[in-house]
């Protein structure tokens, strides 16, 4: 254990030095994926999947493990486990909390003209701006209204004006927003969309379990549980997603789904909101398709994430979990580009599913052999 804290340290010793000395150019790593599509369950509990798989349910996350890098033990955000502040995380690579975080703690409908800027107090950016950007379509399809607080942050009125490359691609970082509490109707309409001109970048967000869990509870004991029910219901959707991309040459072996939870739930209760509860904070992370190779997620990242079996750590850890936050520079990563600005979770987009080595894993090489020599 210690000498892979010690290696961690090393790393991010490595990581200052070449980014102080302009070493790296943008984009960080070869671009793996033509599509990536981000999926958010709200309320997925990890322990739900296994107990639907044992049950002879859902064949959609089992052909996930089956064929992706994955792991049922991540981590939402280390101080809160509820929707909006772990969603945002989610988008901008941020915690919540601290001079670095997004600052956004609540979890209700934004009021007019409340965005996640004024709220912070300076521009907050997230995947959107680096996708848009760069000149990707992009596309946020959500199961509940308070997403709006991501079309006002970084929509028309919203967005910062585009300072990549000599194309403006305008103000307006998400092409398209849409929302509608009918999920089966929400992944139809995204289907459609992603069909007729594909998005680059797009987030789902499912709402079925977190609504099951807060009418009845996280019951994963019984299978027939309103829970368990909205669970099988997700795989179903997951299943219109791949048939999407098996069947239509364009999306097939170039597009990455990637999916998480904002939080879990506990057993025999109605809230989530207790960070301190494995059960509301152990969360589900999976990667299929384009540049993703089948492998435990932490046996993949031995040099830069530590599993924390059912422990809690906080930011400061030299070894981090995988959190939900690591998957917007992730999601950047696949597509070619580099990191959200101001982001600190996976900011080096050492999260690997697994990527090709290239001028950054050789820079980084070079620089600690340099140091070890140097302490010789």
């Amino acid at each position: 254990m210690h000498s892979r804290i010690v290696c961690a340290r090393e790393i991010a010793r490595a990581w200052t030095a070449i980014f102080a000395i302009g070493l790296v150019p943008l984009p960080l790593s070869a671009q793996t994926s033509t599509y990536v599509i981000h999926i958010s369950v709200d309320g997925l509990r990890s322990d739900a999947i296994g107990a639907s798989i044992a049950s002879g349910d859902c064949p959609n996350f089992i052909r996930l493990r089956n064929q992706g890098a994955f792991t049922d033990n991540a981590r939402t955000d280390f101080d809160y486990t509820i929707t909006l502040p772990n969603h945002t995380s989610q988008l901008t690579g941020r915690p919540v909390l601290g001079p670095a975080g997004h600052g956004w703690v609540s979890n209700s409908d934004p009021a007019p003209g409340e965005t996640l800027h004024s709220n912070k107090g300076s521009y907050v950016a997230g995947i959107f701006d680096v996708a848009h950007d760069n000149g990707l379509r992009t596309a946020l399809f959500a199961g509940k209204s308070k997403f709006s607080l991501y079309q006002a942050s970084w929509g028309q009125a919203g967005g910062a004006p585009d300072a990549v490359g000599p194309v403006d691609n305008g103000n307006n970082k998400i092409d398209t927003y849409t929302y509608n509490a009918d999920s089966s109707q929400l992944v139809s309409s995204f289907v459609s969309a992603m069909t007729a001109a594909p998005f680059d970048y797009s987030f789902i967000h499912l709402r079925d379990p977190d609504s099951a869990g807060h009418a009845s509870g996280w019951n994963v004991t019984d299978r027939n549980s309103p829970y368990m029910n909205a669970v099988r219901a997700v795989d179903g959707y997951v299943g219109a997603l791949l048939a999407m991309i098996d069947n239509d040459p364009r999306f097939a072996v170039h597009t990455t789904l990637l999916l998480t939870a904002d939080h879990g739930g506990p057993t025999g209760q109605l809230d989530h909101s207790n960070a301190l509860d494995p059960q509301d904070y152990t969360i589900p992370f999976y990667s299929w398709g384009a540049g993703v190779t089948h492998a435990d997620l932490y046996a993949l990242n031995v040099a830069t994430r530590l599993d924390p079996s059912t422990t809690r750590p906080d930011f400061t850890a030299a070894l981090q979990p995988i959190r939900n936050g690591d998957i917007a520079n992730l999601a950047l990563q696949l597509l070619g580009l580099g990191p959200v600005p101001g982001s600190e979770i996976n900011r080096f987009q050492d999260l690997s599913v697994p990527e090709p080595a290239g001028t950054l894993t050789a820079a980084v090489c070079f620089l600690l052999v340099r140091r070890r020599r140097v302490l010789r």
